[in-house]
């Protein structure tokens, strides 16, 4: 059936071109929503990468913290233990 016909009131034309219009803007802002889900789906995979290697870091550097702590402490106890001897 050709759209375009005379058979069709003018009324029915327009509303079955908007319909097609309609349908190919639908069709195109699926595919973009689509894409913009991918994008960030691969965005929340980097970000939990980044924030494990985050985690994992701040261990380092909290046991690195304690063990600095420990160590100055002891420097402390041995400088209180000289001052005692002399």
């Amino acid at each position: 059936m050709n759209v375009n016909s005379d058979a069709y009131p003018e009324v029915i034309v327009k509303l079955q071109n908007e319909n097609e219009y309609l349908k190919s803007e639908k069709k195109e802002e699926k595919e973009k929503l689509e894409n913009t889900i991918k994008i960030l789906h691969s965005e929340i995979v980097i970000l939990k990468d980044k924030s494990s290697i985050l985690e994992k870091d701040l261990k380092e550097v909290k046991l690195d913290n304690k063990l600095l702590s420990l160590e100055l402490e002891n420097k402390n106890k041995i400088k209180e233990r000289f001052n005692q001897t002399i």
